[in-house]
């Protein structure tokens, strides 16, 4: 279905936008990004109940391959649930079909609280290695720092950092003297919520700091 994205509903501080009567949890960001595309259809990941334990459920009835396609995930969900129904979108996405359109593109939707409008963020081609933390000490690249999510933490090289002084300390880090070449390899927990993964993510986007294609998904073995 092609359609524009305009403002919904703010409930008790969460955004909710419905599909099909089922209700998605917007992840909450006060950060700036698109605030409509045209051609798009939209993909959507609901966060479920069974048995008291929560699970990610996809649907992607109205996904159209010749559109840009946007993505509306329950922000309650963790990376080890959404990460395989991601793989699974970007390999349709990239496969061969006769109806695809050239430059269509992807985007995870969330809610801007300081203007209280739906945003967009680009989701780029990205590949999701899952790793077990044990082996997290070699991925240290030259020209390359490590961004840790574990929680609510963030760490670089190892380092806790608070998020609002993010900007400043990679501004100010020397890991590479040639600031250009100076790229984020994003890591995380299993058990990092979709929220705190798609703020991390925004915010890296928006300041236009360069993200590697991989991220490593730390498991505990």
């Amino acid at each position: 279905m092609i359609k524009r994205i305009y403002l919904l509903l703010f409930l008790n501080s969460l955004l909710f936008i419905s599909c099909q009567k089922k209700q998605v949890q917007l992840p909450l960001l006060e950060i700036k990004g698109m605030s409509e595309i045209q051609n798009h259809s939209s993909i959507w990941i609901f966060m479920e109940t069974e048995n008291g334990e929560r699970l990610a459920k996809l649907n992607k009835n109205n996904k159209i391959i010749n559109t840009h396609w946007i993505f509306n995930i329950d922000k309650r969900l963790s990376m080890d649930q959404v990460v395989p129904l991601l793989t699974e979108m970007q390999k349709a996405k990239n496969k061969d079909s006769m109806h695809k359109k050239e430059g269509m593109k992807s985007y995870f939707s969330y809610a801007d609280i300081s203007t209280e409008k739906i945003s967009l963020t680009p989701f780029q081609q990205t590949n999701f290695i899952t790793i077990p933390k044990a082996d997290a000490n070699k991925l240290i690249e030259p020209c390359v720092i490590t961004l840790e999510i574990w929680g609510n933490q963030i760490k670089l090289n190892q380092e806790i950092v608070a998020f609002e002084s993010l900007l400043s300390v990679l501004e100010s880090n020397e890991t590479c003297k040639q600031k250009e070449k100076l790229t984020i390899l994003l890591c995380y927990d299993a058990k990092t919520s979709y929220q705190e993964y798609l703020r991390v993510k925004t915010f890296l986007m928006f300041n236009e700091i360069k993200c590697t294609e991989d991220e490593y998904v730390y498991t505990v073995k």
